[in-house]
């Protein structure tokens, strides 16, 4: 009877201490579940906020490139060298010339301002200034144009601080906007002449579809994308949050940056002759930008490598020159007769 009792005790302290057990093991996989549960939670969270900082940086550099700092304070006035005529308030001060105000719609109730220079010759020439410039940016090359009789309209960027900048494409409407003026005023045969950005959108808008007889390209670059890329803020960056960046600018300037290229646009220029003018050491953008232009161009394409290192520079590094090659350029293709050859075709 007593071996029994003893035999029973036994028994429950063995239930007692399997069960002890089995509960101590439900609380240790317990424990770890929740360890568990609390890593995943910590690694989510540190994803999400490098998606976040990643997302955040990318958005950023997008910000930039359509709100530049340089705009901040609005036009830029001078551009290049801070000498000569371009430090003039308008045409009559730089070198006498009368001029109009004139204000040119561009479309979805925005307008830009300009000037209008009277000249003696039948043909007129646009004048189309870099990123946030303005028509007095333009004075330099007014001044030679109305020397030699051309009729000049000097027009101002389509860049504000409020608006931005898409770096030539949404600007280019005001381009074709000017050359609708100039026809308005009866004029047909016209030129332009675009320095940087002002250069891209000559012939963007030129491969769209407008008309110029003649065009000088001075500094134009060759692809957006491939320009932003070689900003040294940018082009330090990691790769991938460099195509993000792109990737969002498009949503900032209304189109890929991959797409605006300015060397494909110059293939379709139709039978406009082409004057390409570049720096050979321009920072900015590099002199094959230019020599891929004027080759694009086959054989309308003329190409001129100015010494220097400066962007849209050349009209100080060489005056007498750049006047000179362009007023041969607007002669052959403005001035000369419709029936020589491919001349004057618009």
């Amino acid at each position: 009877m007593l071996f029994r009792e003893l035999a029973r005790v036994a028994a429950i302290g063995q239930t007692i201490s399997a069960m002890e057990s089995k509960s101590k093991g439900r609380d240790e996989s317990a424990a770890a579940a929740r360890n568990g549960r609390k890593f995943a939670l910590v690694g989510s969270v540190m994803i999400g906020l490098a998606a976040v900082l990643w997302i955040g940086g990318a958005t950023l550099v997008a910000y930039r490139l359509k709100y530049p700092p340089f705009l901040e304070d609005g036009h830029t006035d001078l551009y290049g060298k801070d000498e000569g005529p371009a430090a003039a308030i308008d045409p009559k001060a730089a070198f006498g010339a009368e001029f109009d105000p004139v204000q040119i719609n561009v479309g979805s109730g925005r307008s830009i301002q300009g000037w209008m220079i009277p000249g003696k010759l039948p043909a007129a020439v646009v004048l189309v200034p870099p990123i946030g410039g303005t028509r007095r940016t333009m004075l330099p090359y007014a001044k030679f144009l109305h020397d030699a009789g051309y009729n000049v309209l000097a027009i101002d960027s389509g860049d504000t601080a409020q608006s931005g900048t898409s770096w030539g494409w949404s600007e280019r409407m005001a381009v074709l906007a000017a050359a609708s003026e100039l026809k308005r005023r009866g004029f047909k045969k016209i030129g332009a002449l675009g320095v940087s950005e002002g250069a891209a959108e000559v012939l963007m808008v030129q491969a769209s579809g407008a008309s110029f007889a003649a065009i000088v390209s001075d500094s134009a670059y060759g692809n957006l994308a491939a320009m932003i890329l070689r900003a040294p803020s940018i082009g330090g960056l990691n790769p991938a949050l460099q195509q993000t960046a792109l990737w969002e600018a498009g949503f900032f300037l209304g189109h890929s940056v991959w797409k605006v290229d300015v060397t494909k646009a110059a293939r379709e220029i139709g039978e406009a002759g082409l004057l390409v003018i570049h720096d050979r050491d321009d920072k900015i953008v590099p002199v094959s930008d230019a020599q891929a232009i004027s080759a694009a161009a086959g054989s309308h394409g003329d190409l001129w490598i100015v010494p220097g290192d400066g962007h849209g520079d050349a009209i100080n590094e060489a005056p007498d020159e750049y006047a000179s090659r362009v007023l041969k350029l607007f002669q052959d293709y403005l001035l000369a007769p419709s029936s020589d050859g491919l001349k004057n075709k618009i």
